[in-house]
């Protein structure tokens, strides 16, 4: 499902919603501290980029839910959900039946082996979390959020936020979770009124920190 802030909603974000998602987000994420420390280079950093928006965007379009931050009449930023009842959540099946698999398979072949291995420990940190607190009918995951460079520093994401939490608590929901391996992230965060949920060390000595709030 998807939920624009200005009020519409649609049944599926579809294939060019789901590329334009993927490039905005890209472009989003280009200059944020992990990555560069991951990747390095740039031009490698942006097609790792693009491949894995493009395959984890397309699972939350068709199994999860997407909300579109629309300012002036013009999208701005995304931020993309799971229900965490929904166990699969982006499993590899889903990633085929959602036509990510050239985009899964072009995301790992622009990593290198160290790359890939801290990629690796984030998905199984991840996971163990999730596994470990069990399935919260009531509760959502939040993947990713992003706005596009021009637009950063203007409030989008404050009032992103402020749309769905509303929205989901209407639909019945409670709380949502996230997890970040930014620490630029963590202070932004708690503004907006999460709760540190704990943390884990990733390879290489870079933190990831989980963050839950109740509606």
């Amino acid at each position: 499902m998807v939920y624009y802030t200005d009020g519409r909603e649609e049944a599926a974000l579809g294939r060019r919603g789901v590329a334009a998602m993927a490039a905005l987000m890209a472009e989003a994420f280009m200059e944020h501290a992990n990555w560069r420390a991951l990747i390095p280079d740039e031009r490698r950093r942006r097609r790792a980029l693009r491949a894995l928006f493009r395959f984890m965007g397309g699972v939350a379009a068709r199994y999860g839910r997407v909300v579109v931050a629309v300012e002036a009449g013009r999208v701005v930023g995304y931020v993309t959900f799971m229900d965490e009842a929904d166990r699969a959540q982006v499993s590899p099946l889903r990633v085929a039946l959602s036509g990510g698999l050239p985009a899964a398979l072009r995301f790992a072949l622009a990593l290198r082996p160290g790359e890939l291995a801290v990629m690796r420990a984030f998905g199984e940190l991840v996971q163990a979390r999730y596994a470990a607190a069990g399935a919260d009918q009531t509760g959502l995951h939040l993947y990713t959020a992003a706005v596009e460079p021009a637009s950063q520093g203007r409030g989008v994401m404050r009032r992103a936020f402020s749309y769905f939490e509303r929205r989901f608590k209407e639909l019945g929901f409670r709380s949502y979770e996230l997890e970040t391996t930014d620490p630029a992230n963590i202070p932004v965060y708690l503004a907006l009124g999460l709760s540190a949920a704990g943390e884990a060390a990733l390879p290489g000595g870079r933190g990831l920190w989980f963050f839950k709030k109740e509606l």
